[in-house]
């Protein structure tokens, strides 16, 4: 049976000879030119064989056989190349998976243009604040019984939504993640592991929840948690065996390495956007959320665009909101959309949230069990590194 998904691996010469330039005239370049302003060329170049530079003008982007003048090579396989073109892959993707090396220039170049090269390939378009139609109170929060919060959603990629769950059923589920965290162990294949700055070793996550716990497996059946997927496209499916299940999330304070909180970024940032995309993700907050426990924070109306990641010196220019909730609250949002989980500020304990996942079903028969895009953090060896530490090395 067919999984409904398929790619066509894209020929590198053919690609940039004949189809991207089509692209390009058809409006690509126009889309990608604006945020080039002052960028330095960029070339791709398979080992051994051909090469083409991206060189951006005014108004659009030429595309010149060879590597003159570019100020940073990206070396990729044929294979890596199809993926990455396909969006199967991100440059972040590549990075981790150790698909790309750079005879020139290095990483950061090509994470430059990476919003670039999606609006050339694909046509999507780059974020631009002004052009996001916001409602006027980004931190709005809502209960399931109220009005608004589907055109809130469709507006911003996010919404809060308050008291879904009671008490007693908040106990029951803790328990269980309390439990899951007490069995996992470095190395084991479903957890992600941080280190303290004393070198204490501390789970920041445990995945397949779903596969370990019935309980935990069933909020994909609950009514409410259903009635949230419908946010998405209709038929939305849980993730319950591959795609990591229902994350447990357990921000660490005092975390120096590893993988314990989250930069910006898109869900499908290393990869996967045709595959994950559209999709629904739900966070069951086990604590209350707040900047001293590592709260969520979104860039609103991010989502169908792509992002460049936020700087800190601009985070004041931008509608970027942060989200306070108590325990037994859910937030929603779009796997696209841009959001970050920075560190806890406080020296108390971090928060806790168990995020719930609904997909495509044929995102689910093309993944396969037990298979997930962040399965690609662990391809150079057991433990989740930042993108500083892979950066720097082995």
């Amino acid at each position: 049976m067919s999984s409904g998904l398929a790619f066509a691996p894209i020929a590198f010469d053919q690609f940039h000879r004949v189809e991207l330039p089509r692209r390009i005239a058809a409006g690509n370049g126009a889309r990608a030119a604006a945020d080039l302003a002052g960028a330095p060329p960029l070339a791709f170049a398979l080992p051994g064989g051909s090469a083409y530079t991206y060189r951006p003008r005014p108004d659009t982007v030429e595309i010149e056989a060879g590597t003159t003048d570019a100020a940073t090579v990206a070396e990729v396989s044929v294979e890596a190349w199809s993926d990455y073109a396909n969006e199967l892959r991100s440059c972040f993707g590549l990075l981790y998976a150790g698909l790309v090396s750079f005879p020139k220039g290095g990483f950061d170049d090509l994470a430059r243009w990476e919003p670039a090269v999606r609006a050339l390939f694909h046509g999507r378009p780059i974020y631009e604040p002004a052009a996001v139609d916001l409602p006027d109170d980004l931190g709005r929060s809502f209960t399931l019984d109220e009005e608004g919060w589907r055109e809130f959603f469709a507006r911003t990629g996010y919404v809060h939504l308050r008291g879904v769950l009671a008490p007693a059923e908040l106990d029951h589920i803790v328990a269980e993640v309390e439990r899951l965290r007490g069995e996992a162990r470095p190395g084991d294949g479903r957890s992600w592991w941080a280190t303290r700055v004393d070198g204490t070793e501390v789970c920041c996550r445990v995945t397949y929840t779903t596969l370990a716990s019935e309980q935990l497996a069933a909020l994909g059946d609950d009514l409410r948690l259903r009635r949230l997927a419908t946010l998405g496209p209709p038929g939305l499916v849980p993730t319950l065996d591959c795609l990591d299940g229902f994350a447990a999330i357990l921000k660490q304070p005092g975390a120096v390495e590893g993988l314990a909180d989250l930069p910006w970024h898109q869900d499908c940032g290393l990869g996967g956007h045709p595959v994950l995309c559209p999709g629904i993700q739900i966070g069951i907050q086990l604590d209350a959320a707040t900047a001293a426990s590592g709260q969520l924070r979104f860039l609103a109306g991010s989502h169908g665009t792509s992002c460049h990641p936020v700087r800190a010196q601009d985070e004041a220019a931008l509608p970027i909101v942060a989200i306070d909730t108590e325990p037994g609250d859910v937030t929603v949002h779009d796997p696209h959309l841009l959001h970050a989980a920075p560190p806890p500020t406080g020296d108390g304990p971090g928060r806790r949230a168990l995020y719930v996942s609904f997909v495509r079903p044929e995102t689910i028969a093309y993944v396969g069990p037990g298979h997930a895009y962040n399965d690609v953090l662990f391809e150079q060896g057991d433990r989740v590194r930042s993108v500083d530490e892979v950066r720097s090395g082995p």
